[in-house]
């Protein structure tokens, strides 16, 4: 990646890197995952969803508590790896499903391979562009997911411009998974 400011990283582990803006660790960040695992609101893994990006994206949008875009294409990193991109929020209607949410309702949705009890979710107002493609390494398909968060979405519209340069300079030994 090219870093055009000073960034820094609180997590750099196979399944999750994630970078921010010096300082602005609580504000925005952005998180690169591998082979991540839909949950339900039981922070169970969701049955039946393959491990594709098309599949995850169908997968949102059927969660009452997500408020999910429409799927548009993307890219990823130099090589331009092709990628499914949707916002997330949570839903003006959503039912408040973690019980140390801060504010008025949050919703869990993902894990990983060995995370134990670690998922990740969103608390109202955030919001979460998604980067789905997926990709092949080590002789099998995975599934690379790119997220911008923001706390909110003007924060995001602000946020936006830095991480997709960042996202665009990403240069991985990946490439497209074979169908």
């Amino acid at each position: 990646m090219t870093f055009t400011q000073r960034w820094e990283s609180h997590e750099d582990q196979p399944v999750e890197f994630s970078v921010a803006p010096e300082g602005g660790w609580d504000l925005h960040r952005v998180l690169f995952w591998s082979d991540v695992i839909p949950v339900g609101k039981d922070r169970k893994r969701a049955a039946g969803v393959a491990s594709t990006a098309s599949e995850l994206v169908a997968w949102f949008r059927t969660r009452p508590n997500l408020r999910v875009s429409t799927p548009r294409s993307g890219m990823i990193g130099t090589d331009a790896l092709p990628a499914k991109v949707i916002d997330i929020a949570i839903s003006s209607k959503a039912v408040n499903e973690a019980s140390d949410c801060p504010t008025r309702a949050c919703a869990d949705f993902l894990t990983w391979p060995h995370a134990g009890d670690n998922v990740y979710g969103l608390a109202e107002p955030s919001v979460l562009r998604l980067y789905l493609s997926d990709v092949r390494y080590g002789g099998k398909n995975h599934l690379l997911a790119v997220g911008i968060e923001g706390r909110d979405q003007a924060d995001l519209k602000v946020f936006l411009p830095d991480t997709e340069r960042l996202i665009a300079s990403v240069d991985a030994p990946v490439s497209p998974a074979a169908s």
